[in-house]
């Protein structure tokens, strides 16, 4: 069996849709897992490394600013701190702010923007009318913004992406909503009776969530980037706590000298990258092929 696809480019005619789709499937598969493999053997990483390096804020100022070696792979900074130790560490910070703020944004967007599209009236007017306000400003300065208010630190910028980040995801699980309540299995609840908080929670939020979810691996690398920059520019995390961007910025007066304080806690912040787009991109493949198999 052949399928024709129409695209703005014109027609094509793909062969054996079965053959076409488990090719896919494979594909997403290994993608999915490849990620899911960079991402273990960071966190892996992170647990057994401080077993077998100096603490993270340990100072020797004896081998100050020594490049990369067996004793220490990522060097040492300007009060010799291990680079590596101290990259490590900031591990569990960023993955657990970017985490934490993601999945919050998620959650609340989600229920609110699913309540706007399936209630309507006046309910979705209030949600929508808020979710504009918070996409009118630009999202970092929003950020900036209340980070001003509440101080500088970790509470500051995880309480600013939660709330720059919901609106997004109130939008479209709006839009979604809008779509799932003409279908047939909704109109078939609503005519058996079933409640409002059943029809949502039972039928209509897992199809909601599915999407969001593949979206929300992208928003976890945003968010760790954005909160490298800000404590890059010292409205993040403060000193003493290990953390990428705060590693990045103590060697920016060295980057001639000590090249490795800068670029290599940089490229970890490109695997971690990586790792969740190879997560998302595998997610939305699979889901595509199970849409389509049906």
């Amino acid at each position: 069996m052949s399928t024709v696809i129409e695209g703005r480019t014109g027609t094509a005619v793909i062969g054996r849709v079965g053959t076409s789709g488990r090719r896919i499937a494979g594909l997403a598969q290994n993608t999915l897992w490849i990620g899911v493999g960079m991402l273990a053997v960071l966190v892996l990483a992170s647990l057994i490394g401080p077993a077998f390096l100096p603490k993270p804020d340990s100072q020797d100022l004896f081998p100050t600013l020594t490049g990369p070696s067996a004793a220490h792979p990522f060097g040492t900074d300007d009060l010799g701190r291990d680079v590596l130790s101290r990259t490590l560490s900031a591990t569990w910070v960023d993955l657990g702010i970017g985490l934490v703020t993601t999945y919050v944004s998620l959650t609340i967007g989600i229920v609110v923007g699913s309540l706007a599209g399936y209630l309507g009236g006046w309910v979705q007017r209030i949600i929508m009318r808020l979710s504009d306000v918070v996409i009118a400003f630009p999202f970092i300065v929003l950020v900036i913004a209340i980070v001003a208010i509440i101080g500088p630190g970790a509470k500051g910028v995880i309480v600013g992406l939660i709330v720059g980040g919901w609106a997004f995801y109130a939008r479209f699980s709006r839009a979604e909503m809008l779509s799932l309540r003409e279908k047939p299995f909704i109109m078939a609840a609503q005519t058996l009776g079933y409640s409002r908080r059943r029809i949502i929670l039972r039928h209509a939020l897992p199809n909601v969530i599915r999407p969001g979810v593949v979206y929300s691996f992208s928003d976890v690398v945003l968010n760790i980037l954005y909160i490298a920059a800000l404590t890059y520019l010292g409205l993040g995390v403060q000193p003493p706590t290990p953390e990428w961007g705060a590693i990045i910025a103590s060697g920016r007066n060295f980057l001639l000298t000590a090249w490795w304080i800068t670029t290599l806690p940089g490229l970890v912040i490109v695997f971690v990258g990586l790792a969740f787009a190879f997560i998302g991109d595998g997610l939305a493949d699979r889901l595509r092929v199970q849409r389509e198999a049906r």
